[in-house]
């Protein structure tokens, strides 16, 4: 049992980044009615510019920081505004632009930042021990400091989407997109902000995760935004809770099943995904929805 919890805590930073990339999917599912597969290059830009901003500009990481989280925001609401809205064909169209934005950005950001991968410092270097039930535990200072802050995110989020006018409007629009435009709301308005938000929680993930890793470069967030998805269908995609939930969840398993095979533990979390898929089609937390007429 003290090896499992030592393994989370080692990982601790991990749970961090896929739930913070998991509300960033799930907003934009959620509003938008659209699987924003290119969510994890997206914020590998923010992650560049927080890299250029505090290696080559010289500015202080935490000012680095609010740049590199700034700029996703900025890149994904206009991304919204000016592609993903004036789409026609419905919710494929959009899953094909998120696609080809894939390509698009992944060559340009080597243009615009270059190839040679950023090497950035921990915002917190150095680990902290402590003794429990007579055993001694370790956790990087840095892991630390993404889980907490990723926690206060997320809490923040949902407390603006349960107490906030704009969460109510969410809250409409994911209910019914087409009602909610009848009820006056300006839902075109809403999804880019949106994709504007979902885009800068996604880059303050990929900005942790390469302060933790020490390295900032290209694939950085391939993973992530995999799991992240997965995160989504696990938890249940029809609530908002459910995925961020799942993202907790994936991390924790595969650190028990590391214990079981360190060579298989990825693969056997795919078998249990595809099994949990097939007893429960809507996820942990997702109820079936019934269209009326």
């Amino acid at each position: 049992m003290g090896d499992f919890f030592q393994i989370v805590l080692h990982n601790l930073f991990n749970i961090g980044v896929l739930a913070l990339s998991t509300t960033g999917i799930v907003l934009t599912f959620k509003t938008a009615n659209t699987a924003n597969f290119a969510q994890g290059i997206v914020a590998t830009v923010g992650a560049f510019s927080f890299a250029w901003l505090l290696t080559r500009a010289g500015f202080n990481p935490w000012i680095a920081l609010a740049g590199g989280v700034i700029i996703p925001f900025i890149l994904g609401w206009v991304i919204d505004a000016l592609i993903v809205n004036k789409m026609k064909s419905g919710p494929i169209g959009r899953v094909m632009v998120t696609l080809a934005l894939i390509l698009i950005v992944t060559e340009g950001v080597p243009m615009i930042f270059g190839v040679i991968p950023y090497t950035v410092p921990r915002f917190f270097p150095g680990n902290l021990s402590f003794v429990l039930l007579g055993r001694e535990f370790s956790v990087t200072q840095n892991g630390l400091f993404i889980f907490v802050s990723s926690v206060v995110v997320i809490g923040l989020v949902f407390l603006a989407l349960y107490k906030t006018k704009w969460g109510l409007i969410v809250r409409a629009t994911s209910a019914n997109e087409t009602v909610a435009g009848m009820l006056g709301i300006n839902t075109k308005r809403l999804t880019a902000f949106s994709w504007g938000l979902s885009s800068a929680i996604a880059a303050l993930a990929a900005i942790f995760l390469g302060t933790q890793h020490t390295n900032i470069n290209i694939n950085m967030m391939a993973a992530v935004a995999t799991n992240s998805m997965l995160a989504l269908v696990v938890g249940g995609y029809t609530s908002f809770y459910g995925p961020i939930i799942g993202a907790i969840i994936l991390p924790v398993l595969l650190s028990a099943l590391a214990m079981i095979s360190g060579l298989w533990a990825n693969s056997l979390l795919y078998i249990f995904i595809l099994l949990l898929i097939l007893i429960r089609p809507m996820g942990l937390f997702g109820k079936a929805t019934v269209d009326k007429i």
